[in-house]
């Protein structure tokens, strides 16, 4: 299959599938009597599996430590661990990600409920009192 099929099955540009040849990510293809690069279904695997790999949170430094020039060259262990770190770095995320929601809810109510007797500037100076505490000068000496 040429550049442009590959792009298609892939769901890739054909820029980001030259790139990954160029960082080595991606073997580079065999080409036909005419310089243009013909591709095979392992390419278009590997694509895939680049792909996915990047969906779930790797980077593709990441994913070229990971990823062996063939499958029968994969270390299980190696991959089960990796596998297994990033698991743990989506648990941290979501944590975050659930702090950093409940926080933004807790500032929405904090304005859509101010006061009665309280405009919107006196509300706003109200929640950056309590949200925008200055750290402490001790602190950012690097001193506690």
């Amino acid at each position: 299959m040429n550049i442009s099929e590959l792009s298609k099955l892939s769901g890739l540009n054909s820029p980001t599938i030259r790139y990954y040849e160029q960082i080595k990510l991606l073997p580079k293809p065999l080409r036909l009597a005419n310089g243009y690069r013909k591709y095979s279904k392992n390419d278009l695997q590997q694509l895939l599996l680049i792909k996915q790999a990047q969906q779930v949170g790797f980077t593709l430094e990441e994913i070229k430590l990971m990823m062996p020039s063939s499958v029968d060259r994969w270390d299980h262990d190696k991959l089960i661990n990796t596998l297994n770190e990033k698991v743990k770095d989506i648990i941290q995320m979501q944590k975050l990600l659930a702090t950093n929601k409940k926080n933004l809810l807790t500032l929405i109510d904090s304005i859509q409920n101010k006061p009665n007797d309280m405009t919107c500037t006196e509300n706003a100076q109200r929640l950056m009192d309590i949200y925008l505490v200055e750290p402490e000068k001790d602190n950012i000496d690097g001193q506690a």
